[in-house]
């Protein structure tokens, strides 16, 4: 059964998952490469949307396809889709994963913080906890080419962790709003 990222554009052609992380991952890296970092960004948008492999996201698209409104957004009813991958590069990865769990969790949010004054359950912390979500996206034979990502080498160079991590995320955030955006605006696409 094909995955998809997102329902179908104007000519009925819905976008298909793995197109669209290997779109992602490959604009990233070509962001990131111009501060060193190409390798982060690449597995970011890699592991970015592991949580649309769930069952349960798939049939949220398709369910989504007959309304006429922006369906690639998380919201209350919405199936969350960026806390797998999060999850997933802290398994993966240890302590060095929380840099990738920071900006993948975030990739339509913001940045989360690590600790909600208020409480919340967005907080990183509390999300990478949702183990069933990492479970329910990862299965035997299940988006195989994705778990199996090496990790980043490359170092923070010139510049504070802090505004390096920034710049990571925007590297996502760019590169999966324009390959969104060129599967829903195919006249704005390049």
């Amino acid at each position: 059964m094909p995955l998809y990222a997102h329902t179908p554009n104007e000519r009925n052609q819905w976008h298909d998952l793995e197109d669209h992380l290997r779109g992602v991952a490959e604009r990233a890296k070509v962001f990131g490469d111009k501060f060193g970092a190409g390798d982060w960004a690449e597995l970011a948008g890699w592991w970015h949307d592991l949580g649309k492999c769930s069952e349960r996201f798939q049939a949220y698209l398709h369910a989504q396809s007959k309304c006429n409104h922006d369906r690639h957004l998380e919201g209350p009813s919405r199936v969350d889709h960026s806390t797998a991958g999060a999850i997933f590069a802290v398994h993966r990865n240890g302590v060095r994963g929380r840099i990738l769990a920071y900006l993948i969790a975030g990739h339509h949010a913001g940045l989360p913080d690590w600790f909600s004054d208020e409480g919340g359950g967005g907080s990183l912390s509390a999300r990478l906890g949702r183990q069933d979500l990492l479970d329910e996206a990862v299965k035997p034979g299940v988006c195989k080419e994705l778990i199996e990502k090496r990790h980043p080498t490359s170092k923070p160079i010139g510049c504070s962790p802090h505004l390096w991590i920034r710049m990571l995320f925007s590297c996502l955030c760019d590169a999966d709003f324009l390959d969104t955006e060129a599967h829903f605006n195919l006249s704005r696409a390049n």
